[in-house]
């Protein structure tokens, strides 16, 4: 099911934001976004268990959807709100009790071929443009995830990992995932 769209004010979408439903927020377009299906579920826990395991007792800290992220910089006057599904927050002046207002170091998305497009074009602009360094788009019905990194205010494509390869962080050395360990389903 493709996102569906309706344009307001933030003062209207403050109102109408209240939880109940996943929705985010780019300059005045409301995005509802469709529920999660079960394979993004399990790729989700998969790889957020491995993020935690990786960034225990380190100063970066990894966090789950649904966690509010209000994209803000020193450059950007846009009002954009989204739900990532993992990010990675070195930065944590900007935690709040049910937010993050700043920019994570990385974002990673789960997509499906429902809506596939709001993540490859309007995401991936929106955090190329806010200097997220680094993006990971994951698939779990092709089994592929694919390294973005911020290179001169540029995205570039690092790699493309599959099958049972092994997921390797350009941001955070030593930061390697082993898809076999992501894909599955126990």
């Amino acid at each position: 099911m493709t996102p569906q769209k309706k344009m307001v004010s933030l003062e209207e979408f403050l109102k109408m934001d209240k939880g109940e439903d996943r929705i985010e927020y780019f300059n005045g377009e409301v995005i509802y976004l469709p529920s999660p299906s079960v394979d993004h579920q399990r790729v989700l826990l998969n790889i957020g268990a491995e993020l935690r395991d990786y960034f225990k007792g380190k100063p970066c800290e990894a966090f789950i959807a649904p966690l509010d992220l209000w994209l803000i910089n020193k450059e950007k006057s846009l009002n954009v709100k989204v739900q990532p599904d993992l990010m990675v927050i070195c930065d944590k002046t900007g935690l709040r009790e049910n937010s993050y207002n700043g920019v994570p170091a990385l974002i990673i998305e789960i997509i499906s071929s429902s809506n596939e497009s709001h993540y490859r074009i309007r995401k991936y602009i929106t955090y190329m443009e806010f200097g997220i360094k680094e993006y990971w788009i994951i698939n779990p019905k092709l089994k592929t995830v694919e390294i973005y990194t911020l290179e001169k205010g540029e995205y570039q494509q690092a790699a493309i990992y599959k099958s049972d390869d092994c997921a390797v962080s350009h941001t955070f050395g030593g930061l390697k995932i082993y898809l076999e360990e992501v894909f599955t389903n126990e």
